[in-house]
């Protein structure tokens, strides 16, 4: 009789679910939405449970792709390069596979499967990938795109460097955030530029909550950096167009001097 340990089988899919999200979002340059790919992973961990202890669907070739999808959904949908993320997923889920299975073969063909083996080859897959994708964001070349934003009825433009390191998003939209320097933006907050000029965000959003035009416009979104984490002040604006690349409709737009740089006034 097989015994299905079901805590290891939920632990072990849900690492790797959750590894190969995050290295589908680092190959596509796209922002990570760790909370996202947690939820997807977990779905993921209980479809293997399932098939583990013999449900005869969830073995079946169709419903572990029909798993496969069901995940990409809650993981990727409604970000950009969709496709790619899921294309993405399903061969790093193939290479991942792979790897255990070889690290995992002995002679004669039998397969010696352990909890630290797995972790193991999870590391050596994490930090292979993590490398090249590194070494693919350094020969990177820089890029600059000309944003056009329109907010409180006014518009201005201004240009944005491309950072695939960017992961700054939203964390209950997911909604991806490109940081602009507060001058870039004085043309269409007006009379408003002082007041985003405060040190504290809690103070502007707390202004901004007494005036008609900005209340209920502004949320903060939090931020982590190397030796520092904060929040920023960041709005949706009226419309938002990256020429050259795509529309920006779903993008959140946040104040920060340090967007400022040689040749650009924000970071996408």
């Amino acid at each position: 009789m097989r015994v299905v340990w079901i805590d290891l089988c939920f632990a072990i899919n849900f690492c790797a679910d959750y590894l190969i999200c995050l290295l589908s979002a680092r190959l596509c340059a796209v922002p990570l939405s760790r909370r996202r790919y947690a939820l997807a992973a977990a779905f993921g961990a209980l479809w293997a449970v399932a098939a583990a202890c013999g449900l005869a669907f969830c073995l079946s070739p169709g419903g572990k792709l029909l798993g496969g999808a069901a995940l990409c959904l809650c993981a990727f949908y409604g970000q950009r390069e969709f496709a790619r993320l899921c294309t993405s997923f399903f061969i790093l889920s193939a290479a991942l596979g792979g790897s255990v299975w070889a690290l995992s073969l002995r002679p004669g063909g039998a397969l010696a499967l352990s909890p630290g083996l797995l972790g193991f080859g999870f590391f050596l897959f994490w930090a292979l990938f993590d490398l090249l994708l590194r070494g693919a964001a350094a020969r990177r070349e820089r890029e600059i795109l000309e944003v056009k934003l329109r907010f409180l009825g006014r518009e201005t433009a201004f240009r944005a460097l491309v950072d695939t390191g960017n992961s700054l998003s939203e964390p209950v939209s997911g909604a991806h955030v490109m940081v602009v320097s507060p001058e870039a933006l004085r043309g269409v907050l007006g009379e408003y530029y002082p007041l985003f000029l405060l040190d504290e965000p809690t103070e502007i959003l707390e202004a901004a909550a007494c005036l008609d035009a900005l209340r209920g416009r502004l949320c903060l979104v939090p931020y982590f950096a190397v030796g520092a984490k904060g929040f920023l002040v960041a709005f949706r604006p009226d419309s938002l167009t990256i020429v050259g690349k795509e529309d920006g409709e779903k993008l959140l737009v946040a104040l920060s001097s340090s967007a400022s740089g040689e040749g650009h006034e924000g970071i996408f």
